[in-house]
């Protein structure tokens, strides 16, 4: 006898859906018998990655009105995952403070915004999927702003399992896990960064967004998770 998945039915909104880490949980969910609307800035030059049977829309997470109007012209929606964001490499002396901003702008700030519009808008039976990183607390050099938004996050995470609660708010704390995100670092920056990471970490390789995405299903299915942080990072802080 077949068991019918929990998803089977319900309305998944993943922010920042068309590419990475959202495209691999909104393929997921698709294929768990979810309706699934992926959202982005861009998301007709995304079209080509989305598979059919996955609405897109237009989003940015940097605008509290477009978030609203997103989840307006939605409809009602069981869960959400906040996947967007770029990646903040560079140290104090390499980031003056408008780039320090811009980092905290798309990936804590977009975050606040989705779970700010989701909050009376949700099913109540429904959760919520915030992507952090591990470097909130496994530190590397040239990464203090990755380590000061992914803080925040974990913590607002965590506060907001209470104040939304019956909705479930959960985050994944990633290690290094080769997406788009890194199409913007310089080709020899990132070969170090993948190099010394697969040599430091026991499994021996980076993350796939497919690592991430099997973590996200299954804290939107388990209805006894709530206000975790779940690493996902290839054992980076064993070492």
């Amino acid at each position: 006898m077949s068991i019918a998945s929990p998803l089977a039915g319900k309305h998944v909104v993943v922010i920042g859906g068309t590419s990475g880490i959202g495209l691999a949980i909104a393929e997921r969910a698709l294929a768990a018998g979810a309706r699934v609307t992926a959202a982005s800035r861009n998301p007709q030059r995304a079209a080509g990655n989305v598979p059919p049977g996955i609405a897109t829309e237009q989003a940015d997470i940097t605008s509290a009105a477009s978030i609203e109007s997103l989840l307006d012209r939605v409809g009602p929606f069981d869960h959400l995952a906040m996947s967007a964001g770029t990646t903040a490499l560079g140290t104090v002396r390499e980031l003056d403070s408008a780039a320090a901003r811009k980092f905290m702008d798309t990936k804590f700030w977009g975050a606040y915004e989705g779970v700010r519009a989701a909050a009376d808008r949700i099913a109540k039976d429904g959760s919520i999927v915030l992507i952090g990183g591990i470097a909130s607390r496994k530190h590397g050099p040239g990464r203090p702003m990755m380590a000061a938004i992914n803080a925040a996050l974990e913590a607002f995470g965590r506060a907001n399992a209470v104040d939304l609660a019956p909705v479930r708010v959960n985050v994944i704390a990633p290690g290094l896990v080769e997406t788009p995100a890194f199409d913007d670092v310089p080709e020899d920056v990132k070969t170090r960064l993948l190099t010394q990471y697969i040599a430091s970490v026991p499994v021996a390789r980076v993350g796939l967004p497919e690592d991430i995405a099997s973590t996200a299903l299954f804290l939107m299915t388990n209805g006894y998770a709530t206000g975790s942080v779940v690493d996902v990072d290839g054992g980076v802080q064993l070492t």
